[in-house]
């Protein structure tokens, strides 16, 4: 499976111009999942090197709700209904990388669980977890 299955779902999330401004990129996107990258900049930051909680729920926010995208038709869209993110530890690092899969996909709802990775010349520590929940919205 190519890295970006879902072309459509990329284009429209990358269309955004909140996913512009946090410089949001897709790793990899298919059928029931997401793979999100962000790489640190001052505007993500609280203080030097580590992202601010904002940037990371941003990119669970966007991860979860594109995992859902792809489980609808073609010109198909999801609206975050809800999303709930844990912090379990501070995220300094070089990037963050999100990893986002459906848990469920319903006929209206779809929910989703998305891990936040900061990678770091120490490695890779779980920063944040997160469920996202969407409402599907068919093609128009």
């Amino acid at each position: 499976m190519p890295a970006v299955a879902r072309e459509d779902v990329a284009a429209w999330v990358l269309g955004m111009p909140v996913a512009v401004a946090l410089g949001l990129t897709f790793e990899q996107l298919g059928e029931g999942h997401s793979v999100t990258r962000l790489v640190w900049r001052e505007q993500h930051s609280h203080v030097p090197g580590a992202f601010q909680a904002s940037p990371i729920a941003a990119l669970a926010d966007f991860t979860g709700a594109s995992a859902a995208t792809t489980m609808l038709p073609t010109g198909g869209r999801a609206a975050t209904l809800d999303y709930t993110v844990k912090f379990l530890a501070e995220a300094r690092g070089e990037q963050l990388v999100g990893r986002g899969r459906v848990v469920r996909a319903g006929r209206t709802v779809t929910v989703a669980a998305v891990d936040v990775y900061v990678l770091s010349g120490e490695g890779t520590t779980l920063c944040a977890t997160a469920l996202v929940t969407t409402r599907n919205l068919p093609p128009p």
